[in-house]
């Protein structure tokens, strides 16, 4: 019922791998892009899922995006008992950077209004997701090593066209596609226009998946003017990174030991993401 899944995690090109996949004619993935089935609506059943695959044309290999699998074990087991054939898909970049992009977006969308430190403490999730190491031992104890594909943020910015090519490559398709996301801006920063209307929008954004209505919200966040309503560009100097930022020695060492792990597990060189690209770190 599904052949190819991209588990996450978030602030990793999951919107622009989506944008690239969902033009090729031999792939197919639901209007929702986050699904989120085989965590936070596992008990709604196969059947409940297979519908959003329906509109699948014969021969396409079927796919969804789900970041929130990549650091939730039971996910990951589930999807094995499901398929263990299944292809998987999975973006690293530098853990310090994500976990920073993670809450400036929790703030841009008026969900949070504290500092980093304090959103570490708040929202767990952050920190879990740059557990590379911890979260794909897990994944490789389950899944041929030949089934997953792990990309690299930095070769996206450095190359898009070979990015797309790699992912149609492993997942058996006419890599020559060239989808127009290639020379796009895809998920740009932005703020809310008001908080209290930002917070409304995630509400309903999360009610509408409760129903199984994620079709639905996917052709919301589509429209442009929904979005122009609740948000707005932020500007260039506001995305420049504050050179201020400190980051907690309880975090340094934590991803660095990970990045130490991920290394010998994938045998290569992470080292190159043991500080952040752009901030500075305790």
């Amino acid at each position: 019922m599904v052949d190819f899944i991209f588990l996450g995690p978030s602030k990793t090109a999951s919107t622009w791998i989506y944008e690239a996949i969902r033009p090729h004619p031999g792939l197919f993935v639901p209007v929702g892009k986050d699904i989120y089935f085989f965590d936070k609506y596992y008990d709604k059943g196969a059947d409940w899922y297979a519908g959003f695959f329906r509109d699948a044309q014969p021969g396409m290999l079927c796919g969804e995006l789900s970041h929130d699998y990549f650091f939730n074990p039971l996910a990951i087991q589930r999807i094995h008992a499901c398929n263990p054939a299944v292809k998987l898909i999975c973006c690293l970049r530098n853990p310090f950077d994500r976990a920073y992009s993670s809450y400036l977006h929790l703030v841009r969308v008026g969900m949070f209004a504290g500092s980093f430190g304090d959103a570490l403490e708040k929202f767990p999730f952050i920190v879990d997701e740059g557990k590379y190491y911890t979260n794909l031992r897990q994944v490789f104890s389950l899944f041929d090593r030949d089934s997953i594909l792990i990309l690299d943020f930095d070769e996206l910015e450095a190359s898009p066209a070979r990015f797309a090519r790699r992912i149609f490559n492993f997942l058996g398709v006419d890599e020559e596609f060239v989808p127009e996301v290639l020379h796009q801006k895809v998920n740009p920063a932005r703020d809310a226009r008001s908080v209290i209307l930002a917070r409304m929008a995630k509400r309903t954004a999360l009610l509408l998946r409760h129903l199984g209505c994620s079709n639905f919200l996917g052709r919301l966040k589509h429209n442009r003017f929904v979005n122009w309503l609740v948000y707005r560009p932020v500007a260039d100097a506001a995305r420049k990174p504050q050179a201020s930022v400190m980051y907690p020695v309880h975090l340094v060492s934590l991803y660095r030991a990970e990045l130490d792990g991920l290394s010998q597990l994938m045998q290569a060189d992470y080292s190159k993401w043991r500080s952040p690209t752009n901030r500075r770190s305790t």
